[in-house]
């Protein structure tokens, strides 16, 4: 009976090493058709998938999502990106089911979302809102972002800097709830976010202006003078003025990839054999025969890698003159780098152990089959079958429990960024040139424009390359 029992594990083995290749399959599938600018037919390959309850809905969601806020379908795309938000805080994983599943293949589990990701399904839906002029909506969702950031830093341990760019959208968008319903209030806690992001970060010099500009609107005069002094005069909107909002989504996102083999990761070659010296193993079991069982095995912990972000920021043309250009608030790719990183140094240790346990615990049942193969005199001419399968299938077997999970939200840009320009009420020409990194332009996009006395315009941009 134990030669039927071997087969059927090595089959079942397997199997497990393929069933992932359709995600990945279709999610290609998708981004190339987003990347092309096809953002609804990118969207349309995903939405039979957005309701299917398997452990890919909430990538589904958040990619389909993004699609139709790249297309300017944004009630849509918040309809699918409130979904994604819901589960996200549904599935919760402890960290140590989180490393078992990590060993195990997480592929096989829920799709959980890095946690800048999480964050940025509610920048999401707030850019989403302020695009609907939907400012109450909008500034829940900003200040829903920094609180998952602090929620995560208490439950984790972790140490994550406020989001700067939900920050000052949550001021802007308390600007604008002042400006519908003529509120002082709403202006003072919009001056309140100005002064914290100046505290978080004192040489953004984009918020010198704002933090004149409120202050003198509040009839503060000595937080006025005050601010006049420290930076000099940098509030020149007109009187009376509307503004236009820029946002810019710069490039692609980085892409969760390969480490590569296993053991060419010194770290965590050191780690696992610290680890295999550590347990009691059995007769047969040796350091050498894990190293040897690891061989083909592939790094279970991926890494970011950065891909193409060829625009550094627009530049706002109005009537033939440059008067502004974009500021980069949210670096999303180096976040995503960094982040990993962070991961790494905190799981190799618990991950080496782990490995180290599984490998042992394989080589223990390969040398077991063996033996009963050779001892066992009914089986006859298959012993020496029996005996083949679980000494060379060990390899496999764990090559196929220990993968890194290359799942993550590909439709993201590298940054986002932000560019205000105040002006007097009337129509505009507005030219907004895409600069490469070396000063020169990638291409323009020219819009027709009216201001409004106390009302804000928002432009929405994204470059795919």
């Amino acid at each position: 009976m134990k030669y039927p029992k071997i087969i059927i594990a090595f089959i079942l083995i397997s199997g497990i090493v393929s069933c992932s290749t359709g995600y990945n399959k279709l999610m290609r599938e998708s981004e190339i058709a987003f990347y092309k600018g096809n953002y609804v037919q990118g969207a349309k390959k995903l939405l039979p998938y957005v309701n299917n309850e398997d452990n890919n809905q909430l990538i589904f969601l958040m990619e389909c999502g993004m699609m139709l806020h790249a297309a300017g379908e944004y009630e849509k795309s918040n309809k699918i990106l409130m979904g994604a938000a819901k589960l996200a805080d549904n599935i919760a994983v402890s960290i140590s089911k989180q490393t078992a599943a990590l060993l195990l293949n997480e592929t096989k589990t829920n799709y959980k979302g890095e946690d800048f990701e999480r964050v940025l399904i509610h920048m999401y839906i707030g850019i989403n809102f302020l695009m609907l002029n939907d400012a109450d909506s909008a500034r829940v969702s900003f200040k829903k972002v920094n609180d998952l950031l602090r929620d995560i830093n208490v439950t984790t341990g972790k140490s994550y800097k406020q989001n700067l760019m939900a920050k000052y959208l949550t001021a802007i968008a308390f600007e604008l709830s002042a400006q519908l319903d003529n509120d002082d209030n709403d202006r003072e806690f919009a001056y309140i976010e100005y002064k914290q992001i100046n505290n978080l970060d004192p040489g953004l010099q984009l918020v010198y202006a704002d933090l004149q500009r409120l202050s003198k609107d509040l009839g503060d005069n000595e937080d006025y003078d005050k601010w006049v002094q420290k930076y000099g005069q940098q509030d020149n909107s007109p009187v009376n003025a509307g503004e236009l909002v820029v946002i810019f989504q710069a490039g692609q996102g980085a892409i969760k990839v390969s480490r590569g083999h296993l053991l060419n990761d010194v770290k965590m070659k050191n780690g696992i054999n610290v680890s295999v010296r550590k347990i009691p193993v059995k007769a047969g079991v040796t350091v050498a025969g894990v190293f040897i069982a690891l061989k083909i095995a592939e790094h279970p912990i991926p890494q970011f890698r950065k891909r193409s972000n060829k625009i550094d920021h627009l530049v706002i043309n109005v009537n033939g003159r440059d008067i502004a250009k974009t500021i980069l608030l949210e670096d999303v790719e180096n976040t995503a780098v960094k982040n990993m990183q962070d991961n790494y140094s905190r799981m190799y240790a618990k991950v080496a152990a782990g490995i180290a346990a599984k490998a042992v615990a394989s080589l223990a049942v390969g040398v077991g089959a063996k033996k009963i193969a050779e001892q066992s005199k009914k089986l006859g001419g298959v012993a020496g079958l029996i005996g083949v399968i679980a000494g060379a299938g060990t390899g496999t077997a764990l090559a196929s429990q220990i993968k890194p999970d290359l799942r993550n939200w590909h439709t993201l840009p590298a940054n986002l960024q932000i560019g205000r320009v105040f002006l007097r009420p009337g129509k505009y020409d507005i030219v907004v040139k895409y600069m490469g990194k070396n000063g020169q332009i990638y291409k323009t996009d020219k819009e027709s424009i009216e201001i409004k006395k106390d009302r804000k315009t928002f432009l929405n941009y994204r470059s795919l390359y």
